[in-house]
């Protein structure tokens, strides 16, 4: 070493620590063990909270995501729902879902038979309630409004709970709706995997989730049964039919739910089958936002409805999805009486299609009720067209902001273009922040770090491109204790203090015993935090909405990115002190190492990964650039929903018909028959999703 990095104040503390290791080592060791008392006194450890607490808790949490649901779903005035036992082979005999171990809930009476014959949504909180199986099948065919139907049970059992007395609320569960996306039931037991669900909710711990498993408080409402593989419902089933402690109620279309009933049932159910909509409900829906009497054009389609078969229109009318649709799509003073045009309307489908036509337009219309939109109907148009193309062909039942389309093999130069963007925004600045670092610890030229640079964004590169499902990170809870489990601590200590050793033939550890336990201890951080965050992936069911998901995993990328340039500062450091320049440059080197290092890991996170993927889809599709925005705007707008962290269309329908449309609609946006650009009150096209997904 040179100059003052050998004479200096460096050479002082190298030799200070020399010559006192062990005294060293026996100071810092009695400093943190006092420390750990003093915290541990400060600090005492609480108690256990009472179970009824945390099921309060929980239930406030549930309360809200149902208020959310209800908002978003447009479920304030939501259509009727009607059932009846269902037809199909999909529940248990009446004598097997009669009798069981659950009592009735406080306020409900024990279901005897007659309760299963037919009903509203209301007798199905009287069956969740009251059945002695304490489990219920609830199925129907595509649109027929299961979703609308489990959202509305949530909350009146979130209701019945609430209204309840202090006496009687530790004998109510708080019920929780929960896809089965995501749950791997070959190697997970339900317990766990319900458990995994509550602990995600804010305050609760994974302890406290287990104890309210335990403690029978809380009730399942599994909703999606359909949208897992087909291989998988059955065992689905056969896990949710080896829990007898907690009240469970299952959704699913009736069709996929058959085939996997006949593989496994779920023993002791009671099942109850959606009803179409009829007539007269058809004709109370439409006419329940209309002055009365109602407006000419209005009056004559709902007439028409009461005398018998209306034609074309009769059979889409009575899909709750459809109806919920033609009442959104036409203002009261829109000449809906088109739709009895039988020149124009000669089948169902005809008008089937006319109606999810009119969805977009209607959604992104401009009126009181909604501010105008950042996107054009055209550009609306192509963009969901290509999601809803992209879907159908890979099979997703989901847009994960993560994985953003297109996937798979890409034709050779727009592949190419991605490769370089990713290249270069790696290489530019690593190579310019590494040569800055030559320069002043040797007056090397800037170029000097260009090799290193792109050698580092070579790797981004490599694993941008073959890692071909990324997923997003967080940052879990209490992530500071995982560093310091024995077991791992047992790997990642060697594993940390041996990087010394390289390190310092490189000439980036910091000199002397003092300077080789700080590089070491840097090392061992990075290698504990990184391997914690790594490992904290989320699941596709993870509890939050995209923007957390999305945000999350931003923090987490910035978290080990910070972490890893810790590290970075502390091996610039050591690297600077190795030649005869002054305290502020070997500072600067080390803080240039230090960004060099973030913007490497921050290259290879799947945040910046979807960035890139967004800039590819705008070049090659004409998308909006800022992706993640749009599909907001269309959620707020009723045309997608989420689950999770995963965006959906309201509807199947919706998302075929646009798929079919794609190629038209990238070429012309058809013109709607009585659209008219100023349209408001219209534009909640799938208040349609929530009544029937």
């Amino acid at each position: 070493m040179h100059g003052w990095a050998s004479a200096g104040p460096w050479d002082v503390i190298e030799r200070s620590i020399a010559t006192g290791v062990p005294p060293f080592v026996l100071s810092v060791v009695g400093v943190l063990v006092a420390l750990t008392a003093v915290l541990s006194a400060r600090f005492p450890r609480k108690s256990a909270r009472p179970l009824d607490d945390l099921a309060d808790d929980l239930a406030a949490a549930m309360r809200k995501r149902s208020g959310q649901e209800v908002v978003e779903r447009d479920l304030t005035a939501p259509l009727p729902i009607t059932w009846h036992r269902a037809s199909a082979p999909i529940g248990a005999s009446a004598r097997h879902a009669l009798t069981g171990p659950f009592e009735p809930l406080p306020g409900a009476e024990r279901v005897t038979g007659q309760e299963l014959a037919e009903g509203t949504h209301k007798q199905l909180y009287a069956l969740y309630a009251g059945l002695p199986s304490g489990r219920l099948i609830i199925a129907g065919p595509p649109g027929a409004g299961k979703s609308t139907a489990a959202v509305l049970l949530f909350r009146d059992a979130l209701a019945a709970r609430e209204q309840a007395g202090p006496e009687h609320r530790s004998r109510m569960p708080v019920p929780i709706l929960v896809s089965p996306r995501g749950w791997d039931a070959i190697t997970t037991p339900f317990a766990t995997w319900i458990a995994d669900r509550i602990a995600e909710v804010p305050g609760l711990t994974a302890k406290d989730a287990a104890r309210l498993v335990a403690g029978h408080r809380i009730a399942v409402l599994v909703d999606g049964l359909d949208e897992i593989g087909e291989g998988l419902r059955p065992v689905v089933l056969r896990e949710l039919s080896r829990q007898a402690n907690l009240r469970l109620v299952l959704l699913s279309r009736i069709d996929e739910l058959t085939g996997a009933v006949r593989r496994h049932p779920l023993i002791g159910a009671a099942g109850v089958e959606l009803r179409p909509v009829d007539e007269e409900v058809a004709v109370d829906y439409l006419l329940s936002r209309l002055a009365d009497p109602p407006p000419p054009a209005w009056q004559k389609v709902t007439d028409r409805l009461r005398q018998g078969p209306a034609g074309p229109l009769t059979g889409p009318l009575k899909n709750p999805f459809l109806l919920t649709l033609l009442r959104d799509a036409y203002e009261p003073l829109d000449p809906v009486d088109e739709l009895l045009d039988r020149r124009r309307f000669r089948k169902a489908s005809q008008v089937e299609r006319h109606l999810l036509d009119r969805a977009l337009a209607t959604a992104y219309a401009s009126g009181p009720d909604r501010p105008p939109s950042r996107y054009s109907l055209r550009t609306a148009q192509r963009t969901l067209g290509f999601l809803a193309h992209h879907l159908g062909r890979t099979g997703a039942d989901g847009l994960k902001w993560w994985n953003m389309p297109p996937t798979g093999p890409s034709p050779p130069l727009p592949a190419l273009l991605f490769a370089l963007a990713v290249w270069y925004t790696t290489a530019i600045p690593i190579s310019l922040l590494l040569g800055l670092s030559y320069r002043l610890a040797e007056g090397r030229e800037i170029t000097s770090g260009l090799p290193v640079g792109l050698l580092m964004a070579f790797l981004s590169t490599f694993i941008v491109i073959r890692e071909r499902k990324p997923m997003p990170r967080r940052v879990p809870r209490r992530w500071w204790r995982a560093m310091f489990v024995p077991r791992r601590m047992l790997v990642t200590l060697p594993l940390g203090f041996g990087l010394i050793l390289p390190l310092t033939l490189l000439g980036s550890a910091l000199p002397g015993v003092g300077g080789w336990l700080l590089t070491g201890l840097a090392a061992w951080l990075t290698i504990e935090l990184g391997g914690s965050l790594f490992a904290a992936a989320q699941p596709d069911d993870y509890a939050l909405d995209p923007r957390r998901s999305w945000r999350d995993d931003a923090a987490a990328s910035t978290m080990l990115a910070a972490t890893a340039a810790t590290a970075a500062f502390v091996g610039g450091t050591g690297f600077g002190m190795h030649f005869d320049v002054s305290l502020p440059r070997v500072l600067a080197i080390g803080v240039l190492g230090a960004l060099a290092s973030a913007v490497w890991l921050w290259s290879v996170s799947t945040t910046w990964r979807t960035c890139c993927r967004q800039v590819e889809m705008a070049v090659r599709f004409r998308t909006p650039l800022r992706m993640r925005r749009f599909l907001e705007d269309a959620r707020e707008r009723q045309v997608l929903r989420t689950s999770g962290p995963v965006y959906q269309f309201r509807h199947d329908l919706l998302r075929q018909h646009l798929a079919d449309t794609w190629g038209g609609a990238r070429r012309s946006v058809p013109r709607q028959p009585g659209a008219s650009p100023g349209r408001g009150a219209a534009g909640r096209v799938t208040g349609a999703r929530g009544r029937n997904a």
